[in-house]
């Protein structure tokens, strides 16, 4: 069996999970932070919530962890997420989440350089 590689972090305030994600991901890594997501947007009930991913402190994922995060994608798309915002402040790895998961393309989401940014547009939202 393959150690997970990668760490995250839930926490909520309010409506607003915030998924804060370090190091390098490798598909084991990423399936135990989806996990713990989907426990977390469970507690929520039918209730609307928001989403804050913080990728400042991410090295990056193996393409099946991509492929992954497309899924989860999916699963929130049916869920009741009222909007998305990714912290992230590297323009390469940006580019290839945004490439590899286009279930993303229907979500009211932004990307922000700065969580204070992020957590206003959440608020507005």
């Amino acid at each position: 069996m393959a150690v997970a590689h990668g760490q995250s972090s839930i926490s909520v305030d309010g409506d607003i999970i915030t998924v804060k994600a370090v190091g390098a991901f490798n598909l084991e890594g990423i399936t135990k932070t989806i996990e713990q997501l989907k426990l977390f947007i469970e507690g929520f009930g039918q209730k609307e919530f928001k989403l804050l991913f913080d990728y400042t402190e991410i090295d990056g994922g193996t393409p099946d962890v991509f492929d992954k995060i497309n899924e989860c994608n999916i699963w929130l798309n049916s869920q009741n997420m009222v909007a998305k915002a990714v912290v992230i402040n590297s323009s390469i790895l940006l580019a290839i989440l945004e490439s590899r998961t286009p279930a993303r393309n229907s979500q009211n989401a932004q990307s922000f350089d700065d969580t204070t940014s992020a957590i206003n547009w959440l608020a507005s939202q």
